[in-house]
Formats: structure tokens, C-alpha cells, sequence
């Protein structure tokens, strides 16, 4: 007797080096798919929905408010009604039990445009968290129960609207856990990735972001692939031989990276020598200092102006959210790409690239994962964050860049990057 079961749950991480053709191929994919074959395609901008649907010959829909209808409404009609759905990730990141339901019914094929934000911390005290989990409803019985690996459960169904509404609901859609007694973190839910009868995650170094470290702590299986091209086919998944077979040599041709030479009154790199030197919390300490900050400013401008002698409209930079505004360069007020910035060509005229970071990844998550038994590579994590950043610049169209990271550890792991030492 024929098996009339779908095998369904597929993962595949099309892991492949920027500019390599992974929006390209995801195109041809679709438009290379047998009718009946639904996708939803989820991006990171508002810009790339519109690549996607004026480069489809599939009839794309965007879900948009409209009156009562908010956009999460919209896009369950949409799944529903069976429609090919293009929007962002954060629209799918409010997905709920319902919408996961719809999307196993219809059978849809996921293409997730890089990795999301699977893991968020709450904002809520220590001390209000320590009231919650002692609260107790009018029979004695605990308001919320924690169970494996911290996941928050909501026991009383009375409880209607007030200060914990949020806590409620999160805990209610099985996407609230607790760690360490203190920290409340919203998981994305596992149950929507397997809702599809095939999923496709576009990125680059999935092995450390944190959505690869996520699915190893729910021991999600996925495979990976790369994308090759030839003039026959056109843009297809080839097997994945790792990062050995990378063109790093080209990149590093276009990639100038600044360094202090004789000539120079001073070195513009002395400043980020220690090993945390601009992390976030190194800056949220030294630019309490006048002196510091405005010699990093200094030193920027001196770089893509006098150094380069790059006008404005060809440069980015940037730094964390919360330093932008203390750190702007002179004239570059307009020039800030924030430092998650991935998967958009709106930058790709930049030539001068200012990086004034050096990323960790939060150590209450880091510790959340090694609890867990899932080892971060930390190292892995800042270079995957500092090329996707690089690479909305003009090195997109294979155009040289000139670079300036004083950070001597973003440097030190870009530099062993493109000499294929990591």
C-alpha cells in the first residue's frame, strides 16, 4: 500500500558566504515551484518584500492593518486563505497557537530571510518576578509553576487583565521561561517552525548565532546546504563543505583595514587595545569620561575625512543603540546602520565602514545555553555580527571598502577571518 503520509518537519540551513546567491536562489525557487506549493517568506526590511514580490511570478500578498484587522489578523486570513504571504520578522515573531494551527493545515513551505530573535529577555524586575512566583491565588494555589528547563506555566484561569496581562499571555502561548530565579525570557515557539511541511533558513556562520543554539536546546534537527551556481540551472542548493572552499582571497583584496603608519601623530587603534575595549559595558563606563568621548569621535571623523577623504553620503558607522547619539561622528548624523543590520542593499554605495563595537552576546543568555549544556562560541558570534554588518556596504558589488575598527578584538577576528584562519 502506498504511504499517503507527507514526511514533514524539514530544516534546512542554506549556509552560504554574503553575496553568494541566497535571496537569487530563494527567487528561482519560487518561481520554479509547482502551483499548489504555498510559501511564506519572511525578511528582515520592508524594502526586500518588495524585491520579492515584483521578482516572483507567484502572486504574493503583504498583511497590512486594515480598520479592526491588525497585521497578525491579516496574515492568518491570508494563511487561511491559502495566499503566498511575504512580510517581516517582526510580524512573525508575535505568531500565537492559532496562527501555528493555520499554517499546519495549509501545508506551507517557510523561507526565512537570516536567523531571528529567538530568544528575548523580559523587562521586569527581580524583585517583581520574586512576587510573582510566591503569588498564590484565593485557594492557596501558586498563580504560575515553573516546569522543565524554566518553562513558565499560568494556573489561574480567573486572572483577566492587570499588571502581569503580558506574563499571562506569554506563559499561556508556552513562550515564557525562567532562569536563574531572576530573568524571565521570551522564547520563540518551537511548535511554529514544525508547523511547516518544509522550512529554509538563509544565513551565513549559523553555528554561532543564537537560533543555531536555540534548536540544539530543543534538539531541533536540521541539515545544511550551500549555493552554487552554473549556466545551466541556474542558482541551486549544492552539498555544504563547511567554510573551507570560501573565496576569502577576494575579500580581503577589497577589504582595507585601517592601520597607524609612521607618518601619523598618533595611532587611532591605541584606544580599543583591550581585550573588552568598546563592548557595551566598557563604553557604558568610559564615555562618562568627556575626554574618551570625544576623542572617539575625533578619530572617526579624522578617519573617513582626512584620512579617506570620503564624503558622507559614502559612508556608515556604527556603534550600539544606546551610544549613538553620544557617539555621532561630525556630518554623519544620517550615516548610522545599527549594528543587526543584515539582509538589505540599502547601504551598498558605502566605501568607508566605522565600526565602534565589540560584541558578546548577553551574558545572562550565554549562561541560559551552558545550563542547558549547549556550548556558545562567543568568538564565532562577534564575527558572524561584524561581517553581515560589513557587508551592507559596497563590498556587496565587489567594490573595495576601507575600515576602520579600533577594537583590537573585532580586528584580530576579522583579520584571522580573511587570512582562513577561523
Amino acid at each position: 500500500m502506498k504511504n499517503v503520509f507527507v514526511k514533514r518537519n524539514e530544516m534546512i540551513v542554506v549556509d552560504s558566504i554574503m553575496g553568494s546567491g541566497k535571496t537569487s536562489w530563494a527567487i528561482q525557487y519560487i518561481n520554479e515551484s509547482p502551483a499548489a506549493t504555498k510559501i511564506i517568506f519572511i525578511t528582515p526590511y520592508l524594502t526586500e518584500i518588495e524585491r520579492i514580490i515584483e521578482q516572483t511570478t507567484k502572486s504574493f500578498v503583504q498583511p497590512e492593518q486594515n480598520g479592526r484587522r491588525s497585521k497578525l489578523d491579516s496574515l492568518k486570513h491570508a494563511i487561511a486563505s491559502g495566499k503566498n504571504i511575504v512580510s517581516t520578522h517582526a510580524l512573525f515573531k508575535r505568531c500565537d497557537s492559532e496562527l501555528i494551527q493555520l499554517i499546519e493545515a495549509e501545508n506551507y513551505v517557510l523561507i526565512l530571510d537570516e536567523v531571528l530573535d529567538t530568544l528575548d529577555e523580559i523587562n521586569m524586575t527581580k524583585d517583581d518576578i520574586k512576587i510573582l512566583l510566591n503569588s498564590t491565588d484565593d485557594n492557596g494555589d501558586p498563580i504560575v509553576s515553573i516546569g522543565t528547563k524554566g518553562k513558565v506555566k499560568w494556573n489561574n484561569g480567573k486572572y483577566d487583565s492587570g499588571n502581569y496581562q503580558t506574563i499571562r499571555n506569554l506563559a499561556n502561548a508556552g513562550n515564557l521561561v525562567l532562569f536563574d530565579e531572576s530573568k524571565l525570557y521570551w522564547l520563540f515557539p518551537t511548535e511554529l517552525f514544525k508547523a511547516f511541511s518544509k522550512a529554509f533558513i538563509l544565513t551565513y556562520m549559523f553555528e554561532g548565532q543564537i537560533q543555531c543554539y536555540y534548536y540544539r536546546l530543543f534538539k531541533m534537527s536540521f541539515s545544511y546546504r550551500s549555493v552554487g551556481y552554473n549556466t545551466k540551472i541556474g542558482y541551486h542548493l549544492s552539498e555544504y563543505r563547511g567554510r573551507s572552499g570560501e573565496d576569502r582571497q577576494r575579500f580581503k583584496s577589497l577589504i582595507n583595514i585601517y592601520y597607524s603608519s609612521p607618518s601619523d601623530n598618533r595611532d587611532m587603534n591605541k584606544v580599543g587595545e583591550k581585550h573588552n575595549a568598546f563592548s557595551k559595558s566598557y563604553l557604558a563606563v568610559n564615555l562618562k569620561s568627556k575626554h574618551f568621548k570625544d576623542m572617539i569621535k575625533k578619530n572617526s571623523y579624522n578617519f573617513y575625512r582626512h584620512k579617506m577623504n570620503c564624503s558622507t553620503k559614502h559612508v556608515i558607522w556604527t556603534t550600539f543603540k544606546d551610544n549613538q547619539k553620544v557617539l555621532t561622528p561630525m556630518g554623519l548624523k544620517k550615516s548610522f546602520v545599527p549594528l543587526n543590520a543584515r539582509a538589505t542593499n540599502e547601504y551598498a554605495a558605502a566605501t568607508t565602514c566605522i565600526y565602534l563595537a565589540n560584541r558578546y552576546m548577553n551574558p545572562m543568555i550565554k549562561r541560559f545555553f551552558h545550563t542547558h549544556d549547549i556550548k556558545v562560541n562567543e568568538d564565532l558570534f562577534a564575527l558572524s555580527e561584524l561581517l553581515q554588518w560589513l557587508f551592507r556596504s559596497a563590498i556587496r558589488n565587489d567594490e573595495p571598502i576601507n575600515v576602520y575598527i579600533p577594537s583590537a578584538r573585532m580586528r584580530t577576528l576579522l583579520e584571522m577571518y580573511l587570512n582562513n584562519e577561523i
